[in-house]
């Protein structure tokens, strides 16, 4: 259990005053024995043995010193006993409070994630709604088992069950370096995905495209809300929408100001009545260049806790590709190839997890990584990916059964592989126990020539749902994704 720092509120009678009254009862109790036997001596002193009212005065002081003494020691230890009993049951109560409380926390996968500095708590800090005071452990404990009591005397709730979400909360990082970050996802389950890759490879175009699709299209078809995360999120939408209708897409800026978050989220809520606790999708990005360069303003904390990744690839900078596809490109397209080595990019991203997080590659192999080849609108590119190529697939392999989505991660690793990109997949493999590739278009024609048209930027999310979150991907999944890649099971087929 976590200790208790000290707070803005009275600690609970049977937890620190409720000791004291103990040992005050019991002195004053032993005082006043003592006390009445020294009246008896002083009156005896006054007669002596030879007076009968100075033996009756010494025999007095004698027994109130041997049988007081008995009978208020046996009070005592029957006084002491009892409260220590009912203390004992208030430590239980308040131990298995604090312990529900945890579990509850835990088996639902609830945190908070800062929008700011992307810190993880478990419990952040509280502020009182009378006087603003912060409480930075507001759970079952020395302050009170369900409610503790402000200084102020406003009682705060301290369980999740009896409504401690509905306080105002502040993120404890922030606080510690004089910022004060608001938090609205008090008691939610994150569902958190940085999108990452280097400049221009369609980061933001990506987030547009699954963003709108999501909130306008899946959520209403399965009867799932969605609540901003707050007005600056909102905004953030306000823009999606605008990008979305005319086909544009902003270059993520790189902020100068260095208290400013290199990384951007867009967060919402996703609710259901089959959802408890109701879901926080925190969707990241970062500016290519700052990834590439590795130089963000903040620690992206985000990686030690994110329940997926999706990393996003130009195909157009892969220098095979490039030579047999340029020629077909529009002018607008060619411009906006992206530049940086896609081996050179992994790799960085690889020692980023592992700086940022601490984590050996064995526990790092555990986040699912979904890499989306984009820009397959482009030069008929997704004709490496079409149809007729899932036909073959499915014509060659009849023994057994194949999804669209694992043949399209087949033929993926495959276009990678005749490209000079082995190393790339290989890395990928290596380093990531569960991965998939996709193939998408997030505007799904050259840019600003009209509204978005995508394809397949539902599925890579759809994947990490389905890994890390099966209820919330029961409401909304309609893909299946088979537990091993294609190529595994072709191999151990021909094998």
């Amino acid at each position: 259990m976590r200790k208790n720092k000290v707070q803005p509120a009275h600690k609970s009678y049977f937890l620190g005053q409720g000791y004291k009254d103990i040992g005050t009862a019991i002195k004053t109790s032993w005082l006043k024995n003592a006390q009445t036997a020294k009246a008896y001596y002083d009156k005896y002193s006054e007669k002596g043995l030879m007076s009968l009212k100075g033996v009756y005065n010494l025999f007095c002081a004698l027994s109130v010193v041997s049988f007081g003494t008995v009978f208020f020691a046996l009070i005592s230890a029957v006084m002491v006993t009892f409260v220590s009993l009912f203390f004992v049951l208030v430590y239980i109560g308040f131990s298995a409070a604090w312990i529900f409380d945890q579990a509850y926390l835990a088996r639902k996968k609830i945190f908070t994630a800062c929008n700011e500095c992307k810190c993880k708590s478990l419990i952040p800090t509280y502020i009182c709604p009378k006087c603003g005071a912060h409480h930075t452990n507001l759970t079952p404990g020395a302050y009170g088992i369900l409610n503790r009591t402000c200084k102020c005397g406003e009682k705060l709730p301290t369980t999740f069950f009896n409504g401690r979400k509905k306080l105002k909360a502040i993120c404890p990082n922030c606080l510690l370096e004089g910022k004060t970050t608001y938090l609205n996802d008090c008691e939610s389950r994150q569902l958190c995905v940085p999108v990452v890759g280097g400049r221009s490879v369609g980061k933001t175009a990506y987030i547009t495209a699954f963003s709108k699709k999501f909130v306008e299209f899946v959520a209403p078809q399965n009867n799932l809300e969605i609540e901003f995360y707050n007005g600056a999120k909102e905004a953030i939408y306000s823009e999606i929408k605008a990008d979305f209708a005319h086909g544009s897409t902003r270059m993520t800026v790189r902020p100068q100001d260095i208290t400013q978050s290199s990384s951007i989220s867009f967060s919402f809520f996703v609710k259901h009545k089959a959802l408890k606790p109701e879901r926080l999708m925190h969707i990241y990005d970062i500016a290519g260049e700052v990834f590439t360069d590795n130089n963000e303003n903040e620690v992206q904390r985000q990686y030690e806790y994110c329940q997926g990744i999706i990393f996003i690839i130009d195909p157009f900078a892969i220098p095979t590709v490039r030579a047999k596809y340029e020629a077909l490109l529009t002018p607008e397209d060619r411009a906006g190839i992206g530049k940086a080595d896609i081996n050179g990019i992994i790799n960085v991203f690889i020692n980023k997890l592992r700086e940022v997080t601490g984590l050996s590659d064995r526990k790092m192999s555990k986040v699912p990584i979904a890499i989306v080849i984009g820009k397959t609108d482009s030069a008929n590119l997704r004709d490496e990916f079409s149809d007729e190529k899932i036909e073959e697939i499915e014509y060659l392999n009849t023994k057994t059964e194949i999804h669209r989505s694992d043949a399209i991660d087949y033929l993926c690793r495959k276009f990678l592989k005749e490209n000079e990109m082995e190393s790339f997949v290989n890395a990928i493999e290596m380093k990531f126990k569960n991965n998939r590739f996709f193939a998408a278009s997030a505007i799904g024609h050259t840019r600003d020539a009209g509204a978005y048209n995508p394809v397949g930027v539902l599925e890579p999310m759809e994947w990490i749902c389905t890994i890390t979150d099966k209820k919330l991907a029961s409401l909304w999944v309609k893909e299946k994704y088979a537990k091993k890649p294609l190529t595994k099971i072709i191999d151990e087929l021909e094998g």
